[in-house]
């Protein structure tokens, strides 16, 4: 498979030429580090592990594919030779399956020769960027609903069994209590759970035009409590009601009626589901009605289109909730992606970096280390980003971990956990953090200096370009001073 961009494949063929040598050696085989990060993401389980482990494994290239890079137009030659026996013995470092990290902060990184090495970058985009995605959001959201119950309704928004099962598993790693997705319940032995939908009811038109008798009014039924009654009838030991095909407080009527027709319905009613409208307030009045007309314990699930901010305030107005199906904004309509970077830190044993125009688009220098500090109750301190060989101290904390470790290394990887110990390891975490909103991490002042002293190294040019380009007057102001220097450096912010 080629899981790779064009300029891989141009870089890694072009760094194989005898032009494009580092000081005499081949830039193909110079050793190079890339550390991975997102940027966009406040802060996220580190998921994608074994996503990862496939995508490095499967790195053969078969002779269709090989035939396609040698008949390339711009000559690939040299990169297809590379590639056609590639088993990657380069070395990757990673953070332990689930790791909750923070925006800017490396998770990863790899080491390799040059040539080959940076070819992997969409294979580590792809391995972490929706499995972070995913589990932020779920995370988020369990910290939103408390104790209550998540379920994942996203099967319809996720395009393919594949992405669907993907997000199921994450979500139910991120704080997720189970799925609708029966695909994944079976692969993740998690539970399946699902409620009716509207058209159970909207399937009972036809009891409008030939309506049961109620026997305790001698009245005809609605056509909504028939198809009640059918459901609880069909499912005697537990279901849940939906409540709002046609309004709300009707759908809550006629389920009170259906579940007091008889014993065995009322048992069978164990909660009801409002899907649309102001859930707080209908849910609320629901549980009321129930209540007042003695049927008591019910759970009130709520759906429809919540997210964060949703499940917040539902939980604020209506502390009753039982629990939240997320569907859409779970997978579907996501406002922010983790935007997973791959990024050169050292070249030949030297440090380098993007000094870039956009600061938050500027990267770090270095064999990078992420270090966090524990207090003597076990909760977490800070964390810094540093350089790897630095030894740290961080106020407060009475241990510091490591938290970048060797994962991959001649094609073997460290065990990889359950989901369900991945899922434990997220909620012992959550719990050290006090206030993770505001949780303190920033770089060494060691890691800072390299970056201010090399990005200023790196934009001074002394070569005396001057008297071979010509500037016409009126593009001037947009150049920098031939040389930055001292005070009047420019460079990146800290990472805060």
């Amino acid at each position: 498979m080629l899981n790779i961009d064009r300029y891989h494949a141009t870089m890694g063929d072009a760094s194989y030429k005898d032009v494009t040598r580092l000081h005499g050696k081949p830039l193909s085989e110079a050793e190079a580090t890339f550390y991975v990060s997102q940027r966009k993401l406040a802060f996220a389980p580190c998921l994608g592990h074994e996503r990862l482990t496939r995508l490095l494994v499967d790195s053969q290239i078969d002779r269709p594919h090989m035939r396609f890079l040698e008949q390339d137009r711009g000559g690939l030659g040299r990169f297809a030779k590379a590639v056609e026996d590639m088993n990657f013995v380069g070395a990757v470092r990673a953070v332990r399956p689930a790791t909750i990290m923070f925006a800017g902060e490396p998770f990863a990184d790899i080491t390799g020769p040059f040539g080959l090495t940076q070819a992997q970058e969409i294979k580590f985009e792809h391995a972490f960027d929706l499995p972070m995605t995913t589990a932020s959001i779920a995370m988020q959201l369990r910290m939103a609903a408390g104790d209550r119950w998540l379920s994942d309704f996203s099967l319809r928004r996720n395009g393919d069994i594949e992405r669907a099962v993907d997000v199921a598993t994450y979500a139910f790693v991120g704080g997720f209590n189970d799925t609708s997705n029966m695909e994944a319940a079976h692969r993740l032995d998690i539970p399946a759970v699902g409620t009716a939908a509207h058209y159970w009811q909207q399937a009972y038109i036809a009891y409008i035009d030939e309506p049961e008798i109620e026997p305790r009014t001698g009245r005809p039924k609605h056509f909504e409590q028939v198809a009640f009654e059918r459901w609880l009838d069909a499912n005697p030991q537990g279901t849940t009601l939906l409540l709002d095909t046609v309004d709300v407080h009707m759908g809550a009527v006629h389920a009170a009626l259906a579940a007091t027709s008889t014993e065995a319905r009322r048992r069978a009613f164990k909660g009801f589901r409002v899907d649309s409208g102001d859930l707080a307030k209908h849910g609320a009045w629901c549980l009321h009605f129930f209540e007042a007309n003695g049927l008591h314990g019910l759970m009130p699930v709520l759906t429809g289109d919540l997210d964060v901010e949703g499940v917040r305030r539902i939980v604020a107005e209506f502390p009753a909730a039982a629990g939240f199906g997320i569907g859409t904004k779970l997978s579907g309509e996501v406002n922010r992606i983790a935007g997973v970077i791959f990024k050169q830190c050292m070249i030949a044993g030297r440090p380098t970096m993007k000094a870039s125009n956009s600061p938050e688009k500027s990267t770090l220098p270095g064999r990078l280390q992420v270090f966090r500090g524990v207090d003597a109750s076990g909760n977490y301190v800070a964390d810094y980003v540093g350089l790897d060989d630095e030894q740290l101290e961080i106020p407060g904390a009475a241990s510091v971990e490591r938290l970048l470790v060797p994962f991959w290394e001649q094609g073997c990887h460290e065990a990889i956990p359950s989901i369900t110990k991945q899922k434990a390891f997220v909620e012992q975490q959550r719990a050290r953090f006090r206030d993770i909103d505001n949780y303190p991490h920033a770089l060494t002042e060691r890691l800072r200096r390299l970056r201010d002293e090399l990005t200023e190294r790196m934009r001074a040019d002394d070569s005396g370009w001057q008297q071979v380009v010509n500037v016409p007057e009126q593009l001037r102001p947009a150049l920098p001073a031939p040389t930055t220097t001292g005070d009047n450096a420019s460079v990146p912010p800290v990472l805060v």
